[in-house]
Order: structure tokens, then C-alpha cells, then sequence
């Protein structure tokens, strides 16, 4: 009875794709890596350092797991309600909670059509969204690694490497969604290249879906960025192909790209409308153009925390601010190793040139950037940051590239333990360049103790490296390489997670307040729930925080809420209670205007103690516990509001007012940011929406009761809509067309030759 059971499992194991056993172990790496979330150890909700509603337990210290805010103020809270729109039968085309209102799909970094986005609706929705992110990288790229003919495990090291890079482990926020295409679409080059001599068809595929997916993801620039490696990938590799199949590999990859774009259009069209009225902050080619990484940043793509954890050293904070990722030492020593192969050759003399221009770029060298700037768009976006991603990839193939040569080339021995012996030495280098910046950097004891620890790892992963490269033949060495350095990725990107607070306690009693009064009018945040929190909790914002940001409502903001507040795109309090006081100012001068924009409510720290003035023009107290105070507006706009006394209004919700007005002539105004795409019905009827102080929306009532319906639906999506659909249905048609024989089509007679 053993015997057959065991005999059946064993067939079961038999009939599994060969594929099963790397991409569970690469599962199972990105799971080590994220462990403190998954077991929930730890708790990776953004809003305990994004915001100021919550009292939070750390451990050692309070450190900041991810660089960038915008994990909270976008990718989680706009996440989160793009999914909740989508599970309630809604289109996400509007977000009604942030500012005056804005596009939500149109805002691209919401990611509002991705997939993947429906995971927001969970209650760990982040951690699950990141994990599933870097799976799918993973897995590409063994996918990738086996295209090149790499064995099954030197593809699955580099699977798990490229899981757990960098970006991943740094950013956070919708910079890295992208990347988890980039070696799905490099794979579908790949493929298409190799099939020029037959009919099969799938590496355009491949890359058509990997094109759409990194675009519906949510950040178009990186989206760029991978395009433009895997445009230089294809024309390096090109030159394998035969001259004769070249016009072939060229019309596939071209109908690849095109129909990839074609798909993405239901994203790239309201993407496109809202930026002819949005203000796009410093993306300019005379901000974004010349901004490169500085000198301490070439230690850290070695030593990631060489200079501590993230922003815990203020002396390197714009390193920090612009850095993309790291590589780690291990993955550099292999590399380094990878640059002398044979096997490849072509390929790894790519890969080494797009590492070199990248990193030149990145850091100007010999003002390298304005080369880089002759390529459309791209003075425009943060280059160090966007490029990395695809310098990390290129790292990661040739640092498997390299460990296949240590293990399958004898006389790689010396050489391996030459690169090992350099990177030791860079990151001696590394160590020193840092120690005087390093020198007043405040440390608890035992922070001193994690911060040497955290310092040495590296060192470790190299002695570990030059040891085994004492015995290049022993069985076990290409497994214990390939432990070393996939352990030393895991704890390398498992260092940001254990920054993050234990536990969270989120005060949901102001919120809750807010809930059941606000309605459709509108608070003011004063640091309490940052920008765009609200959109998290369905409450109506006048702050915001985005990009793009509305141009009309920036305008109104510094001509009538906060003349003078910069950046544009970030109407948030800034400077802790030097910003609250800057605002209560601005309130004070401009009361009646923030009453017309319908704010009811001011949420304001409790430890504030809020400006005699707003006491004396009628603010009173609704609400206090020991984070927040709740004060009351005297006299807000309603959301709908006539322009006569002889009408009534009322309303159930943002979009449907029923007004009922004794004489002809009146308007309903409508404290919603008037954009393209707003339209207006008046008892079924289309009615002109004016614009009014640059912002508000007001149309025509007739005398009688009236019903006003508004609905946005962005200005030419609906041709978008029809194409993405054509193209899907093209894609389809073509795959199934290629494999008609398996649909019940007759297969082709064969004749033999006479």
C-alpha cells in the first residue's frame, strides 16, 4: 500500500512541468525576503510614517522601510480605492476625494486598470501586491535566463536575484510596478528572434502583453525606460539572426510593439487628455535633465547600507532621493565574472554597454546626461532613478552568465577569485569614502551594533566567495556560490522590512467622525491624515498631493488658497507646526474662499493649539481625542449650492442634486473641479457646463422641480476602449489562428516526395 502510494507520487512529480521546482523555490525566496510581512512580524502599512493618525511600536529603532512617500499618499491609498471602484461595479475614472476632485485613471500612478490592483482591496493588500510584483519578475526572468539555453539552475539563481533587487527592495512606490515586465518583455524579444525560421508566432505575444502590462502598471516613464533596453536588446541581438530572416524578427517585433500600445490605450488616452490640463511639476528638461546621482552613491550600489539605513544618515538624503536600487557585492564579483565568458559573447558586450552608458548617465560622467537627452522624453524624467531597474536586470544575467563559467569553465577558477578580490577591495574603498561621512551619525548602542553588522555583510558574502573559489571542482561549491549570494540578496532586501513598525495602531475615531458628518462637503488636513489618505477612507480633501496635478485647481491655489506654496503639485501642510501655523494663516486671510470650496472641517493635531483669530471668525470644536481635534467651519458652501433663494437642492450624492426653483434663470453651482469629460444632464436633458473661478461647475435650472445628473467619463476613451478591444481581439484571433489544428481544423494533408 506504501509502496503504491509512494509510486503515484512519484508519477504525479513525473508529469509536472520541469518548470515547477524553480519557480517554487523562487516563491519561496521572495517569501524569506518579505518573511517580517508575511508572518506578520511586522506591519508595512505606509501610513504609519506617511501620516500622523496612528501611535505605532518599533523595535530597535523607527526607521523608514521604503524611500519614497508616495507609497502611501498614491500607491496604497489611490489603490486602495481604485479597487474598491472596480469590486462595486464602478469604472475608477474619477477620484472624488482628493483636491477639488481629479481623474483617477487618467492620474496613470494609481495603476487603476492593472490587475493586480484588485489586491489593494485586501487588508494586506500592499504586501501582497509587492510579493506578486516581484514573483513575476522572478519568474521571467528564469524564463529569460532558459531562452539564452542557461541550465535549469543557473536560470533559477537568476530568477531569484532579480525577485529580490534593488528597486524592489528600496522605492516602494509605483516606480517599480513596471519592472516586473521588463524581463517578460525582453523574453518575448527573445522569442521572437529565435523563431524567424518557423511560423510559430508567440514571441510577439509574449512581448505585445509584456508591453501593456508594464504600461497599465502605473508609471509610463519606467515603462519607457524598459522599452528602450529591450529596443537596444533586440537590435544587439539582432545580428544572430540571418540576414534573410532579419525583415522577419523586424515586422514581428514591430507588430509586438504596436499591438502592445494598442492594448494599453484605454490607460494611455485618459493618460493623455489630463495631461493637456495638468501641471507636471519639475518633470522638465531644464529640472529633470540635469539631475545625476552624486559620488557616496557608487558605495552604495555595493554596500547598500554603508551609509546606514534609509535616510537615517541626513548627510547623504539626496543620494537618497534620486538612487533607483543597488546590486550587492556577490551579484558584482559573478558579474565581474561574466564580462570574460565566450559562451554569449555578444550579449554580455551589450549588457556591459548599456551598464556603462546607464551608470554614466546616472552620475554624469564627461556630462554623459546630454546624450541621453537627445533621446525623446527622456530629459524629462528622473533618469537615475527610472534607469536602474534595467541596469539591475543586466547585472543579474551577468552575474548568472558568470556563475555558468566558474562552474562549467575550468580556467574561470583564477578569474573568479580575482573578481571576488577586487570587489573585497571596493568595498574596503566603500567603507573608507564613508567613514567621514558616517562620523556624526547619532546611534543608539545597539543601533551601533546593527549598523556594524549591516556593514560587514558584504565582507562576509566576499570571504565566503573567496573561499570556495579555493575548490572550484568540489560538487557542492556551485551551490554554495549560489547560496552565498541569493542569501546575501535576501538579507540585503530584508533590512528595509525590519524597519518597519511592529505594530500599528490606527485612530479611527476621527475618521469615523468625519464618515458620518462630513457628507459631501469637505475638511482641510493640518498633518493629521496627509494627502490622499481621505481617498482611502472615502472622505472629501482639499489638500492633495499628486503628479499629475490638476493646472486649474494648482492656479486657484496659489491665487486665492496659499499664494506662494511650492511645489504646485503638493497643497500639504510642510515644516511640522511651522507649517501648521503657515496654514492657519492662509486660512485666516482667505476664510471665505475656503468656505466656498465647501470645507466644513479642519483636522488638526491635537497638541496644536489652534489661532485665537479662527476662534473669533466663528470656528468652534466638534471633535478631540489625543491625536486629532476636529473644528467646525460657521458657514461652508454646501457641494450644491443655486444662485437664487427661491430654489431648494438637494442632493444624494457627488453626481444626482434635485432642485426645485419658483421662477426661471437660477444655476446650480457645484464645488467639483470642472475638467473635460464632466457632463451634465437636467431632467434627461444635456446641458453646458460653465466653469466658474476657474474651477467649479455651473449649469442652467428650469422652473420647477429638476433632477441635475453629472456623470465624467474621459474625453475620447470610448475610441480607446474600442481599440484596446480590437487589439485583444487581433491578439487572440492570431493565437488561436497559429494553433487551429488544436480547435478542430483539419491539419494539412503531407505528401511524400516521389
Amino acid at each position: 500500500m506504501v509502496s503504491s502510494a509512494r509510486e503515484r507520487v512519484n508519477e504525479l512529480v513525473r508529469r509536472l512541468p520541469p518548470a515547477t521546482g524553480p519557480i517554487a523555490l523562487i516563491v519561496l525566496v521572495v517569501l524569506a525576503g518579505n518573511a517580517m510581512f508575511v508572518l506578520r512580524l511586522a506591519n508595512n502599512d505606509p501610513i504609519a510614517w506617511t501620516a500622523g493618525i496612528s501611535h505605532y511600536l518599533c523595535r530597535v529603532t523607527c526607521g523608514r522601510p521604503m524611500i519614497d512617500p508616495n507609497v502611501g499618499f498614491i500607491t496604497q491609498s489611490l489603490g486602495h480605492l481604485a479597487a474598491a471602484d472596480v469590486l462595486h461595479g464602478h469604472f475608477p475614472w474619477w477620484n472624488y476625494f482628493e483636491g477639488l476632485g481629479q481623474p483617477l485613471v487618467g492620474e496613470m500612478q494609481s495603476a487603476a486598470l492593472f490587475p493586480l490592483t484588485l489586491l489593494f482591496a485586501l487588508s494586506s493588500g500592499l504586501v501582497w501586491f509587492h510579493v506578486s510584483l516581484e514573483v513575476i519578475a522572478g519568474v521571467s526572468t528564469y524564463f529569460l535566463a532558459r531562452r539564452l539555453s542557461l541550465p535549469i539552475f543557473f536560470a533559477t539563481v537568476a530568477g531569484m536575484l532579480f525577485a529580490l533587487n534593488g528597486t524592489y527592495a528600496w522605492l516602494g512606490n509605483a516606480v517599480l510596478n513596471p519592472v516586473a515586465f521588463l524581463p517578460m518583455l525582453v523574453l518575448g524579444v527573445e522569442m521572437i528572434l529565435d523563431s524567424t525560421s518557423s511560423r510559430t508566432q508567440r514571441g510577439w505575444y509574449v512581448a505585445a502583453i509584456a508591453l501593456a502590462l508594464s504600461i497599465y502598471a502605473g508609471f509610463p516613464e519606467v515603462a519607457y525606460f524598459d522599452g528602450l533596453f529591450a529596443g537596444a536588446w533586440a537590435l544587439a541581438r539582432l545580428s544572430s539572426v540571418p540576414r534573410d530572416r532579419r525583415g522577419r524578427a523586424l515586422r514581428r517585433l514591430g507588430l509586438g510593439g504596436v499591438v502592445g500600445v494598442v492594448l494599453a490605450l484605454p490607460v494611455l488616452v485618459p493618460f493623455a487628455d489630463f495631461l493637456k490640463a495638468a501641471f507636471v511639476g519639475s518633470h522638465t528638461a531644464a529640472v529633470d535633465g540635469v539631475i545625476h546621482l552624486q559620488p557616496p552613491a557608487i558605495a552604495m550600489f555595493l554596500d547598500p547600507y554603508v551609509f546606514g539605513t534609509i535616510f537615517s544618515n541626513a548627510a547623504v538624503a539626496p543620494v537618497w532621493g534620486e538612487i533607483g536600487g543597488y546590486f550587492g557585492a556577490g551579484v558584482c564579483a559573478l558579474a565581474l565574472v561574466g564580462l570574460f565568458g565566450e559562451r554569449h559573447r555578444h550579449l554580455r558586450i551589450f549588457l556591459v554597454a548599456w551598464l556603462v552608458v546607464g551608470l554614466a548617465g546616472a552620475f554624469n560622467v564627461l556630462h554623459f546626461r546630454v546624450l541621453w537627452n537627445l533621446i525623446p522624453l527622456v530629459a524629462t524624467a528622473s533618469f537615475p532613478r527610472y534607469v536602474m531597474p534595467s541596469c539591475e536586470l543586466a547585472v543579474v544575467l551577468l552575474a548568472a552568465l558568470g556563475l555558468y563559467d566558474v562552474v562549467k569553465v575550468p580556467r574561470t577558477s583564477k578569474l573568479f577569485t580575482a573578481m571576488c578580490a577586487l570587489t573585497g577591495l571596493l568595498l574596503v574603498w566603500a567603507t573608507w569614502h564613508a567613514s567621514a561621512i558616517n562620523r556624526d551619525l547619532k546611534l543608539s548602542s545597539k543601533a551601533h551594533v546593527i549598523f556594524y553588522g549591516l556593514e560587514a555583510l558584504p565582507f562576509i558574502a566576499i570571504v565566503l566567495l573567496l573561499v570556495l573559489g579555493r575548490f572550484p571542482r568540489a560538487r557542492v561549491t556551485p551551490l554554495l556560490i549560489a547560496l552565498v549570494v541569493v542569501g546575501e540578496s535576501v538579507l540585503l532586501f530584508f533590512v528595509p522590512t525590519a524597519e518597519s513598525a511592529k505594530q500599528i495602531t490606527v485612530d479611527y475615531a476621527p475618521i469615523h467622525f468625519l464618515q458620518r458628518h462630513q457628507h459631501e462637503s469637505r475638511f482641510l488636513d493640518f498633518a493629521v491624515l496627509y494627502p490622499n489618505w481621505a481617498s482611502e477612507f472615502h472622505l472629501n480633501s482639499l489638500s492633495a498631493i499628486d503628479l499629475p496635478f490638476p493646472r486649474n485647481y494648482k492656479n486657484f491655489i496659489e491665487n486665492r488658497l496659499y499664494p506662494g506654496l511650492t511645489p504646485g503639485n503638493q497643497f500639504v501642510v510642510k515644516g511640522g507646526i511651522v507649517g501648521v501655523e503657515a496654514l492657519e494663516h492662509q486660512l485666516i486671510t482667505h476664510f471665505r474662499t475656503y468656505e466656498n470650496a465647501s470645507v466644513k472641517y479642519l483636522l488638526v493635531p491635537s497638541k496644536v493649539v489652534v489661532a485665537p483669530q479662527l476662534l473669533r471668525l466663528g470656528v468652534t470644536q466638534v471633535f478631540r481625542d489625543s491625536l486629532a481635534t476636529i473644528y467646525e467651519m460657521p458657514h461652508p458652501r454646501a457641494f450644491f449650492s443655486t444662485s437664487s433663494s427661491s430654489c431648494t437642492v438637494r442632493s444624494t450624492s457627488d453626481n444626482v442634486a434635485t432642485t426645485n426653483c419658483s421662477a426661471p434663470g437660477s444655476t446650480l453651482l457645484r464645488t467639483e473641479l470642472s475638467m473635460k469629460g464632466w457632463t451634465a444632464t437636467v431632467n434627461g436633458q444635456p446641458v453646458t457646463i460653465k466653469t466658474v473661478n476657474g474651477v467649479y461647475q455651473s449649469v442652467p435650472l428650469p422652473a420647477g422641480a429638476a433632477t441635475v445628473e453629472y456623470r465624467f467619463y474621459p474625453p475620447h476613451e470610448r475610441y480607446a476602449l474600442l481599440a484596446g478591444l480590437l487589439g485583444g481581439l487581433f491578439l487572440l484571433a492570431s493565437f488561436l489562428n497559429e494553433r487551429r489544428p488544436f480547435f478542430g481544423a483539419r491539419p494539412r494533408a503531407r505528401h511524400r516526395a516521389p
